[in-house]
């Protein structure tokens, strides 16, 4: 019996998990010391193992930043793909793309009129549901849709249970 090829879609998802599962390596490589547990207690974070929500932050952000890159040197420079940029194309990370610029403008225009503390993981997290709710909405509410978007279901889940924990 001979493998079936992989389709298009199925190919973008193995390797968007696999970017995910890198990046997710190399943010957690960036913090070698972990602070004490109950540190984390006094500051009111979660973590899934090492990683905690600044990793997760800071990981989305150089995601976005790829993203970004890869799009305006594209269109603008007449720089083909790369193999880094191909892998960070495609819905999910243009939605990464779009959350943290949305986080990123509001955290800058409270902090300009001197609002209140604001929380960007807490928006980031509803942003990513309200986007996976979206797909859900349009998919008739069809689970399966988080098994065809892994990636996207991992993130949103990661981004709430990193904010609201």
């Amino acid at each position: 019996r001979t493998a079936q090829p992989v389709s298009g879609h199925n190919r973008r998802s193995t390797s968007s998990l696999k970017m995910l599962a890198i990046l997710s390596t190399v943010a957690l490589s960036v913090s070698a010391v972990q602070p004490a547990p109950g540190l984390m207690k006094l500051r009111g974070g979660m973590s899934l193992g090492p990683l905690n929500p600044g990793n997760f932050e800071g990981g989305m952000k150089v995601a976005a930043a790829i993203t970004a890159a890869g799009a305006v040197t594209s269109k603008y420079a007449d720089v083909g793909e790369t193999q880094l940029t191909k892998l960070f194309s495609g819905d999910v990370w243009n939605t990464n793309l779009i959350i943290s610029i949305v986080t990123g403008v509001t955290s800058t225009v409270v902090y300009s009129v001197g609002g209140s503390a604001f929380d960007a993981a807490k928006l980031t997290a509803v942003l990513w549901a309200v986007g996976l709710l979206s797909k859900l909405k349009n998919n008739d509410f069809d689970v399966g849709t988080l098994k065809d978007n892994p990636v996207e279901t991992v993130v949103a889940a990661a981004a709430a249970y990193l904010a609201f924990a």
